[in-house]
């Protein structure tokens, strides 16, 4: 069979994933990535020596029609549930496009994905591979009305033990404690998990931490274009609840994603273009 014209020998290459699914491989000097076209999901960032940055559920259905857990879902055009639609939209279901791949000059790899089928607006997401994970989600208003939307990269990272982590970066920030349903202001000190945990957090462009002392090191979640974190973690009973999640997985994972959502929503103007921008990078403690 001959090779995809996309493809770049021995690095970037398009295979057969999980369930079928058509699935691109990247090699590079500094990590290795895995994307699905089914929701331009990013299911594998590792760089060598380390152990893998994103966080994988064993149960993840990888089937059409049905959202990949774990990994980087691209949650538009909104948030959440809505009455008579798919939760957190469609993107995260739809198979996307592969327009183009390149290798940059720093020996990173770069593919660019579109969201077929679009009415009014057109949607892209940019992703750059190499000893950080660079993800970019464009939006472009080509309607002839304002066109209102929410989206986030719903990010899961692999920790070693939940209750040993800590986020910095969202001292003194307001958020919707979605589980109590109150609106009250995060404190000075890191944040630490006992339970369960979805807060959204508002008005907020700051870089944030993964501290986690058990693997010995830091992820950074630096962030443009967002002015929503949400902070997630099912704890025991929500994961037993969850038929695609494994019932203990919650310890391993954490998920602190970047986006616009609720009260920070975006709305363009015809022809406006908006772009959400997130660097996932590490460091040893």
């Amino acid at each position: 069979m001959s090779a995809h014209p996309l493809e770049i020998p021995g690095h970037l290459t398009l295979t057969t994933g999980e369930g079928g699914l058509p699935k691109i491989r990247i090699e590079s000097a500094f990590s290795r990535a895995e994307i699905y076209l089914h929701g331009a999901h990013v299911s594998h960032f590792q760089k060598h020596g380390e152990p893998p940055l994103l966080f994988m559920s064993a149960a993840s259905e990888f089937a059409a029609g049905k959202p990949i857990r774990g990994g980087v879902p691209v949650i538009f055009p909104w948030f959440g549930p809505r009455d008579g639609y798919p939760a957190h939209g469609f993107a995260r279901t739809t198979e996307w496009e592969l327009v183009t791949t390149a290798l940059l000059p720093n020996e990173a790899f770069q593919l660019v994905l579109h969201l077929p089928n679009s009415t009014g607006y057109q949607v892209e997401f940019v992703m750059t591979v190499g000893d950080q994970l660079s993800m970019e989600l464009g939006v472009t208003n080509t309607s002839e009305q304002p066109f209102t939307f929410e989206n986030c990269l719903h990010t899961y990272f692999h920790v070693r033990s939940i209750s040993d982590i800590s986020i910095t970066g969202l001292s003194n920030v307001g958020y919707h404690d979605r589980i109590a349903d109150v609106v009250t202001t995060e404190g000075h000190e890191p944040i630490r998990f006992e339970g369960e945990m979805d807060r959204v957090y508002f008005n907020t462009s700051a870089t944030t931490e993964i501290v986690d002392p058990g693997l010995g090191r830091k992820i950074r979640i630096a962030k443009s274009g967002s002015q929503s974190t949400v902070v997630w973690n099912p704890w025991i009973a929500k994961s037993i609840r969850m038929p695609d999640f494994g019932d203990e997985e919650y310890i391993r994972m954490v998920c602190v994603e970047s986006g616009n959502v609720a009260d920070d929503q975006v709305t363009l103007s015809p022809g406006d273009r908006a772009v959400l921008a997130v660097v996932l990078s590490s460091e040893s403690l």
